[in-house]
């Protein structure tokens, strides 16, 4: 604990602790006076009413001991009446010396504490008993005695009477107040005077740098950081309590002076990326509108395209069926008028020329089918695809009675998206299969689904002539044919037709497959979307 005593000096936190040396010295602030409710005063409280009530317990327990103590000199009294007194009053009573009597009686009331004394002869018959009294009976707050007195005659003990000796207590009573207030007194004024040291101590070594702590805490402003936290008083020669505290507090103080520069900067650092944020989000906006500018004008250009892609479906399906129609009539009437004069030769190159026509409008009708599954609106409805393969199944059975194919069809299969395009894509596959299963000996074809990366994948599957990896990429171009296609009917556009039909219903469509061991077609819709 610092000494009280010697000019006071500033104390503060070990050099560890100490910063902004760049700051002039803090002097404290001047110590507030003690507050009426603060620490000091409320510790006075507590120690004064600690000390007022161990005080009157001393003393209640220090007056009983007195009162004890005079009723026991008082009974010492008493005893000693009855053991010095009754002997000379039995000898006075005998004779009937009253004066004496009396005279012994007031000397015995002069002890300390008596209050009255009386000598009455026992009763006798033939004559007046004698009756002495001196003092006044009080009769409460008292002590009485009745002693017999016994005077011996010719060698017999005979009661000629009684002593009634009493003592009062007022003076005992006042004996006890006066010790308990004299006590009371020194003791108060002991106890107050130590209190008002303790005060003063408690004031001097704690309160008053509590204070000064307290006003340097309520100025202190982490933007403008004050001064090195120090105390005014005379440094102790070890480090106490309050050095703990002010080194403690420098240091919290360095904590959070390091920490509001890092914030600052980290705020400037969050101005400049919100500065770059807006000005990605302007640009982010500016290219949306030019993306929403280019969108418009692309699908203004893509329904251009659609209407001329329409009329020159109206015009495939009408002007160029006319002259395929005209050209087969004519044929058709060579054969009929002149087939009789035309030898094997000419027929055979009419045949051709039939068949040539047959094939482009085979064309014809293979182009508008691709035309259409890439125009118009989808109509998204719930499609029960296994019903759909079942019925398309069933015409390919009755097309191709000359070639029976084995067929499973997986219950359940279920999607949303255009019953028309879903149709033509799904007769597409099968219609593939079923064609490139001739000449096996037990041609099988397989619709179900699978799982795949945690998705759902529809699948076509066969066991027909299959085809060479290398070629995979050409699959799904239009009119285009792989070299195991020759001689096959078709002129390479269903599997474009499904690759567009079911890149419209927003899923993706490729195929696996070897030659010889049969080919599988998967194909998913609405990928990345609930199907709903």
């Amino acid at each position: 604990m610092a000494s009280m005593d010697g000019p006071p000096r500033e104390t503060t936190a070990p050099e560890s602790a100490a910063h902004h040396t760049d700051h002039l010295p803090l002097a404290g602030p001047e110590p507030r006076p003690i507050r009426r409710r603060g620490l000091a005063m409320r510790l006075l409280g507590l120690v004064l009413l600690f000390s007022l009530s161990l005080s009157l317990v001393s003393t209640s327990a220090l007056v009983y001991r007195d009162y004890q103590h005079e009723l026991g000199d008082i009974e010492d009294r008493l005893q000693e009446i009855e053991s010095s007194r009754l002997n000379s009053l039995a000898g006075s009573l005998w004779h009937m010396d009253t004066a004496q009597i009396r005279l012994e009686l007031e000397g015995i009331l002069k002890l300390p504490d008596m209050q009255a004394l009386e000598v009455r002869e026992v009763f006798n018959a033939s004559s007046k008993p004698v009756v002495i009294a001196v003092g006044t009976r009080a009769g409460r707050d008292e002590l009485a005695r009745v002693y017999p007195i016994i005077y011996g005659d010719r060698g017999q003990p005979r009661v000629v009477g009684h002593l009634y000796v009493e003592a009062t207590l007022d003076g005992v009573y006042g004996r006890l107040k006066e010790t308990a207030l004299v006590t009371l007194v020194s003791q108060v004024g002991s106890i107050l005077l130590m209190s008002l040291f303790i005060l003063y101590v408690v004031w001097r070594l704690v309160t008053r740098h509590l204070v000064t702590i307290a006003t340097y805490l309520r100025h202190y402003d982490v933007h403008a950081p004050a001064p090195t936290l120090r105390l005014i008083r005379r440094a102790p020669r070890e480090p106490d309590e309050l050095d703990d505290m002010v080194a403690a507090f420098n240091s919290l103080c360095v904590g959070l002076e390091a920490a509001y520069q890092d914030l600052t900067r980290t705020n400037l650092a969050l101005e400049r990326d919100i500065e770059d944020r807006k000005a990605a989000e302007a640009q982010v906006v500016r290219l949306n509108r030019e993306l929403e500018t280019r969108v418009r004008q692309r699908t203004a250009e893509l329904e251009g395209a659609n209407k001329e892609l329409s009329t020159f479906s109206y015009s495939v399906s009408h002007d160029l069926r006319a002259p395929l129609r005209r050209i087969e009539g004519f044929v058709s009437i060579l054969f009929e008028e002149y087939g009789v004069v035309l030898d094997a030769r000419g027929k055979h190159c009419l045949e051709r020329i039939r068949s040539g026509t047959r094939d482009m409008a085979g064309m014809i009708d293979s182009f508008l089918k691709l035309s259409r599954a890439t125009t118009g609106e989808l109509q998204v409805e719930p499609i029960d695809l296994s019903s759909v393969a079942g019925e398309i199944v069933a015409e390919l059975a009755e097309h191709h009675p000359d070639h029976p194919v084995s067929v499973e069809i997986q219950r359940g299969l279920e999607v949303k998206g255009d019953r028309r395009l879903m149709s033509a894509a799904i007769a597409n596959l099968l219609e593939n299969s079923w064609k490139f299963t001739r000449g096996r000996p037990d041609p099988k074809v397989t619709f179900g689904t699978c799982e795949k990366d945690g998705r759902e994948v529809f699948f076509v599957t066969d066991n027909g002539s299959g085809f060479d990896m290398a070629f995979v990429d050409r699959l799904f171009a239009p009119f285009n044919r792989l070299p195991n296609a020759e001689g096959m009917e078709g002129v390479g556009i269903g599997l474009a037709t499904v690759h567009r039909v079911i890149v419209r219903h927003g899923g993706k469509v490729w195929a696996e497959g070897s030659p010889g061991q049969g080919a599988t077609f998967y194909f998913t819709c609405w990928e990345g979307m609930r199907n709903e």
